[in-house]
């Protein structure tokens, strides 16, 4: 493949973001009154970066790293910008036993001063209309490098991304008011997969058709939320950078086509049906929720 083509691959997926929610995030989508147009998704650049297409998928290689090689990486290395950059779009996910839609976005990560596998984070939640801001910590607690035998390194390595790690952790995630029986905890696991190029800057990882741990969304979040009044009152949540890689083995159908993506009509009711809005709502004041 020749270089310009090169380039153009993270760029048509930079355009993407906002329609998927992936790719790090790191570019402003002004959204057209077209209601559905062409989406260049991960699932084409992943193809686009395979040796050969044709051949068996063969499974990733994975080496973890031990302790003192893990705590020396974390110290080397800041993650906060794989959740936070200066245009910051929300990431989608499922809420409930209904599996309705949630949108999270994540408008601040510190590494802790003591701990560097410990992010301090805050952000904002949208369920049924209603925004609330949450804050809370993620602790990575393992750290692997990891490598594709499928991919084409030269392509790879053109794009700056040859050096890759698979991370997995915890998160808490307490929502603004404790004494509100309509507020509670996020909390459970979190699996990530990135790449670091000669500058150290790290950027999520999304081009493997074999199995990834975050099943190819980036970042994944798997877990519950309790709420704070009725402590029996638990519902499962998932989200992710880029949902679109496995949503369809939560809710079948969800999502119909590959390259060309649109949200199955059945699944509109469950609040996909303003999916292509941008209406900026991290920005509105937060309201109770309801």
């Amino acid at each position: 493949m020749k270089k310009s083509n090169l380039v153009l691959i993270p760029m048509c997926i930079a355009t993407a973001i906002f329609m998927m929610q992936c790719l790090n995030k790191n570019k402003a989508v002004t959204h057209t009154e077209n209601k559905n147009p062409a989406m260049i998704t991960h699932k084409e650049a992943v193809d686009t970066l395979l040796k050969d297409s044709t051949a068996p998928v063969k499974p990733l290689i994975f080496k973890e790293l031990d302790a003192k090689s893990a705590l020396a990486f974390f110290q080397k290395t800041r993650l906060d910008s794989l959740f936070v950059e200066e245009y910051n779009y929300p990431d989608n996910g499922f809420y409930g036993d209904d599996r309705y839609r949630i949108e999270f976005l994540f408008t601040e990560a510190k590494q802790d001063a003591k701990d560097p596998s410990v992010y301090h984070i805050k952000g904002k939640n949208r369920h049924k209309k209603v925004i609330t801001p949450f804050e809370g910590t993620i602790k990575f607690n393992k750290i692997r490098t990891f490598t594709d035998p499928n991919i084409d390194t030269a392509e790879v390595g053109a794009m700056d991304m040859t050096k890759l790690y698979a991370t997995e952790g915890v998160f808490e995630l307490a929502e603004a008011d404790p004494k509100s029986s309509y507020s509670g905890l996020f909390k459970g696991t979190v699996k990530m997969e990135f790449s670091i190029g000669e500058d150290n800057r790290p950027s999520l990882w999304f081009y493997s058709v074999a199995n990834l741990p975050s099943g190819g969304g980036g970042y994944r979040f798997d877990g519950t939320w309790t709420s704070f009044t009725k402590p029996d009152m638990v519902k499962p949540v998932v989200w992710a950078a880029d949902l679109f890689r496995f949503a369809n083995d939560i809710l079948k159908d969800f999502s119909m086509g590959e390259r060309e993506v649109e949200i199955n009509e059945k699944y509109h009711k469950l609040g996909w049906d303003n999916f292509w809005e941008n209406d900026e709502w991290w920005n509105e004041a937060a309201k109770p929720k309801m």
